[in-house]
C-alpha cells in the first residue's frame, strides 16, 4: 500500500511531496521539500527506512541552501546505536528511535504512530534533530501528549515551543499551527 501526501508550509513558503510505502517488513518513505525559508531558496530530498513500529532504521537526506549542498546518511541498529554509512559511531544519538527534520511535518508522524499513546498520556523522547537551515544535526528532547482523538501537543526540550498538532486517522499531520497544512492526500 502507498500513501502520498502534499503539505504546504505556512511560516516558510515550502511544499513537501511525500510518498509512504507500507511493505510487509518495513515502511519506506521518499520525500522532497522545496521553496523559500527566510528569503533563502531551499531544497531537501530524504528517504527513510522504518521498521513496522515506526522506528527509524536508516535515513539519507540531501539538502542545499543557496549554493551549498549537504548530505547525511545514518543507520540505527536494534540497540539504537547510530553510525554514518562509513561506519563512524555517533554515541550522542544512542537511544534515539526517531528523527525530526526542521522543515517537515512528516517526521512528527514517527512518534505519533510509534508511541501508541492513550488519551491524556505523554512521552518524553530523544530524537536526532536535523536543522536544514542551520546545517546542524543534534540530539533533541521532545514531549508528545495525546490530547484528543486527532490531537497531539508537541513540546520541545527547551520548553520554549509548543504546538497543538492535528492528525488524520493514519497519524499524519493535517494542521500544525503556524507551520504546516496538509493540502492533499491519496
Amino acid at each position: 500500500m502507498q500513501k502520498s501526501i502534499l503539505w504546504s508550509g505556512i511560516e516558510n513558503d515550502t511544499d513537501e511531496h511525500c510518498a509512504i510505502n507500507f511493505l510487509s517488513d518495513a515502511i519506506m518513505v521518499r520525500s522532497e521539500i522545496e521553496g523559500w525559508a527566510h528569503s533563502i531558496p531551499v531544497y531537501a530530498d530524504y528517504t527513510l527506512k522504518l521498521d513496522l513500529q515506526w522506528n527509524v532504521q536508516e535515513f539519507d537526506i540531501r539538502f542545499h541552501d543557496r549554493d551549498t549542498q549537504h548530505h547525511y546518511h545514518f543507520l540505527r541498529d536494534e540497540e539504537s546505536n547510530w553510525t554514518d554509512v562509513s561506519g563512524k559511531d555517533y554515541p550522542e544519538f544512542k537511544g534515539c528511535s526517531y528523527i525530526d527534520i526542521s522543515l517537515s511535518p512528516f517526521t512528527n508522524s514517527l512518534p505519533i504512530n510509534g508511541l501508541f499513546l492513550p488519551h491524556g498520556e505523554s512521552a518524553l523522547i530523544d530524537v536526532v534533530y536535523i536543522d536544514i537551515l542551520a546545517n546542524v544535526i543534534r540530539k533533541d528532547q521532545q514531549k508528545y501528549t495525546k490530547s484528543g482523538h486527532h490531537h497531539y501537543t508537541f513540546e520541545n526540550g527547551e520548553g520554549n515551543f509548543s504546538a497543538d498538532i492535528q492528525v488524520d486517522d493514519d497519524g499524519f499531520v493535517t494542521h500544525y499551527p503556524g507551520l504546516f497544512n496538509m493540502i492533499q492526500t491519496k
